[in-house]
């Protein structure tokens, strides 16, 4: 399932402006598992994570009267999302909770379409990819994720992360080039093995 479109996000704003509880519940069914997805990439905890989100969608019901149509409401979301989840790890920290004592994020398991050693293969350049993402400076790591993970558009990245859309484009595309980088020297180290 895809998230839904941005013109549909502009509906949902529309007629939640006017108190609409049927596109509420529209909005909660279409677009929880992704935000959900994505507030795991904060809080690794899923309890924590999904009451930090609740709270997100009661804070979008309560503010529904001043949404504006013309504005991106699945930006406006994912913002919500990325402040709360910040604003709970820096509460945790400030009470001197330990992130190891938080659980684990539940990794969603592939189809099984390789055999076994193209599966191992495949894995191993998963993971090692996916560390590559996460020693990229933060601000690149967060553009990238948001465009290819979340599908979002540079404007909707912009409103998320306060920036411009140029400056999006531009993290964006550095994350792109050091990620071709360090897989073209991965596959050049492979094939001399």
């Amino acid at each position: 399932m895809n998230i839904a479109s941005s013109e549909q996000f502009a509906v949902w704003s529309d007629r939640l402006n006017k108190s609409d509880e049927k596109a509420f519940a529209e909005l909660f069914e279409h677009s929880y598992d992704f935000m959900f997805a994505y507030i795991t990439k904060y809080i690794f905890c899923r309890d924590s994570a999904r009451d930090v989100l609740q709270d997100v969608y009661i804070k979008v019901w309560n503010i529904r009267e001043s949404l504006d149509s013309d504005k991106s409401l699945k930006a406006l979301m994912y913002q919500m999302v990325r402040n709360s989840a910040l604003n709970h790890l820096r509460d945790r920290k400030d009470k001197n909770i330990s992130l190891d004592s938080v659980g684990e994020y539940e990794h969603q398991t592939e189809p099984e379409i390789f055999d076994l050693y193209d599966k191992q293969e495949a894995n191993t350049l998963h993971n090692q990819i996916q560390d590559w993402i996460n020693e990229l400076p933060e601000r690149q790591r967060e553009a990238f994720e948001l465009s290819r993970y979340e599908g979002m558009s540079h404007q909707e990245i912009a409103e998320v992360m306060d920036l411009k859309p140029r400056t999006v484009n531009n993290h964006i595309v550095l994350a792109l080039n050091n990620l071709r980088k360090r897989l073209d020297d991965y596959r050049a180290k492979s094939v001399v093995i």
